[in-house]
């Protein structure tokens, strides 16, 4: 991907919505409802109301009718040899500093994590693990080595920093600023913890502005347009404090076109709705979310590369992996994840394929993990995603209900049944206009139960 990188910033009544662009093409989008918050990030001091010993976890109420569960092997680590029942760590009625990790969903509870982490486009700040540390991802080895030495050389009071990728473009002077602000942030947000009412939030209230910025802003960030004078101003305080650089990047957009319209987010948007989503060539896909898992099906569609089968599948295979990706970071998919491609017989061909996808992954800000393309033609993988996706945030699941067939015969064995109770009498339906229509195209029903049942069976429609 390449180009410019726009975040898009819209607010509205109820909701404030972003995007991120490369170039031309749409990244990723989020949708942050009044009425629905996401609290990924934000800090509770709360009270753990139950544990469990099976799931090796805790339940911990947050207050405000919201409740989380804790894998408790996300505790900070305990002195000494840790025990092999995680639930003597902790007793009932404690008061315990937890973090979301994962918004509530499919009527689980919030996830939560007792490993905090306050997050910055260059630094993290770990308040229960002390030490600095480099991200992986900072490949050249001088600045890495440059960042081990200066982080040790940090005053960090026991607490713990790790650089993240973007701290190697960053002057070393901004990220001792970043790094005092997030200890004297935690201290003061904690200096009265032992006091003060539980449950409680303490630290990153559940604000769809920071969590953006948290999120999206990098050092390939070009423009951070938002339509909003009072975000605007709040975004440049923030990225004042965290990321110095980039603070001429937050503009206020005030064109006369709407912001979504013009980068054509919308257009996207009314895609998601659409039951096939087809690609350049002529070919489609779908994609099914369920509770369990989300499928994804690749169809050939008008689709034609070449007069050679395999050469044609895989071109065809590889054209959908590409948008199916981009899919999957563009909504927010998470969990498992089944791809159905189009059958192919070739060795090589699959291990390109498989490749391909690692490259795809690679891209993706999201933990992700594969396995590999099955003798079905099915690949299976799984993606982090810590809140709704755009599915389940647009679309409304209509609920199963009988076919039209199904419940104008459940109608005749109803009348059926009262008929052989009271032979001879006269029945009548009443029906609609859809039913009708059903019962208009079959009239040998109705002298089939009369020759059945001896009663005459007449229709009213309602």
């Amino acid at each position: 991907m390449a180009g410019p990188k726009k975040i898009l910033i819209s607010h509205s009544i109820g909701e404030v919505r972003a995007a991120v662009c490369i170039g031309d093409i749409i990244t990723d989008i989020r949708l942050y409802r009044d009425h629905v918050p996401s609290y990924v990030g934000t800090v509770f001091l709360g009270r753990v109301s139950k544990l469990s010993k099976e799931l090796q976890a805790a339940y911990v109420e947050l207050g405000d009718n919201l409740a989380g569960f804790l894998p408790l092997k996300t505790l900070p680590k305990p002195a000494g040899k840790k025990p092999r029942d995680l639930t003597t760590l902790l007793h009932e009625g404690q008061r315990l500093i937890v973090q979301v990790v994962t918004d509530a969903r499919n009527e689980k509870q919030l996830k939560l994590s007792a490993r905090i982490e306050l997050v910055t486009p260059t630094v993290i700040f770990h308040p229960h693990r002390a030490g600095a540390y480099v991200s992986s991802r900072i490949r050249d080895p001088e600045r890495r080595e440059e960042l081990k030495k200066y982080g040790h050389s940090l005053d960090l009071q026991d607490y713990g920093l790790t650089f993240r990728t973007d701290a190697q473009h960053v002057p070393n002077d901004d990220l001792t600023d970043v790094a005092r602000t997030l200890i004297l942030h935690w201290q003061e947000a904690t200096k009265n913890i032992k006091s003060c009412p539980c449950p409680a939030v303490i630290s990153q209230p559940s604000d769809p502005l920071e969590q953006i910025l948290r999120e999206f802003v990098s050092a390939d960030t070009d423009e951070i347009l938002i339509d909003d004078s009072a975000l605007l101003g709040r975004a440049k305080k923030w990225l004042q404090t965290y990321f110095t650089k980039k603070v001429e990047c937050a503009i206020h957009y005030s064109n006369k076109e709407a912001l979504f319209n013009r980068y054509l987010v919308e257009d996207e948007l009314d895609s998601i709705l659409s039951d096939r989503l087809y690609l350049k060539s002529g070919a489609w896909i779908t994609i099914e979310q369920t509770e369990a898992l989300t499928a994804i099906d690749v169809n050939m569609g008008s689709a034609r590369f070449s007069n050679d089968r395999e050469k044609q599948i895989f071109t065809l295979n590889r054209e959908a992996m590409r948008e199916i990706f981009r899919q999957l970071r563009l909504r927010s998919i998470g969990g498992i994840i089944v791809i159905d491609f189009v059958d192919m017989t070739d060795k090589g061909d699959i291990k390109s394929l498989q490749n391909f996808a690692d490259e795809l992954m690679a891209n993706d800000p999201a933990p992700m993990q594969r396995g590999n393309i099955s003798s079905f033609g099915l690949m299976e993988v799984t993606r982090s995603s810590r809140g709704a996706s755009l599915d389940e945030l647009l679309i409304s699941k209509v609920q199963k209900r009988k076919n039209i067939s199904a419940v104008c015969l459940a109608l005749l064995r109803r009348e059926e049944q009262e008929a052989a109770r009271r032979p001879g009498i006269a029945r009548t339906i009443k029906i609609d206009d859809e039913q009708k229509k059903w019962f208009d195209l079959k009239p040998d029903l109705l002298e089939q139960f009369t020759n059945k049942t001896g009663s005459i069976l007449k229709l009213e429609v309602e």
